[in-house]
């Protein structure tokens, strides 16, 4: 006979409090930041045109906003063409000077005069921006 008792084993346990905690800051941290992009981007009419879902994996380094007046926007501070060139220029200067690895997307209003996008086209082109975007929205249907 044995009368010694043993003692129940523990089975191990793996704590899951911790782990909860974390992702649920995880969770609130991306639903905050992602609030950021849409906080800087001044509410324009843009027009609406298919576009290349291609461009969208390329982030833009600068975007200008063009109100309908002709006002340019930088995060939605009000900036002159020479103020948007040094913008620009900067980025330039940041890739090691090669105007092809800076990307500028414009959203200029729909309602916009043609002769404010035409200067900063020029103004682009005259610091060696060639393949600059400009920003659409899809059409509601969808089709072509």
């Amino acid at each position: 006979m044995n009368f010694v008792q043993r003692k129940p084993r523990k089975v191990g346990g793996f704590n899951m409090t911790p782990m909860i905690d974390v992702v649920f800051q995880l969770i609130i941290f991306f639903l905050y930041t992602s609030q950021f992009t849409t906080l800087v981007r001044t509410p324009l009419d843009l027009p609406e045109e298919r576009g290349d879902p291609m461009s969208a994996e390329r982030p833009a380094t600068v975007v200008l906003d063009i109100a309908p007046d002709g006002t340019l926007l930088i995060e939605r501070e009000p900036v002159d063409l020479a103020r948007f060139a040094s913008v620009v220029r900067a980025e330039i200067n940041q890739a090691g000077g090669d105007a092809s690895k800076v990307t500028v997307l414009v959203r200029a209003d729909r309602s916009l005069d043609a002769a404010h996008a035409n200067r900063v086209a020029s103004t682009l082109s005259a610091l060696g921006i060639r393949g600059w975007r400009l920003a659409t929205e899809a059409p509601a249907g969808g089709g072509p």
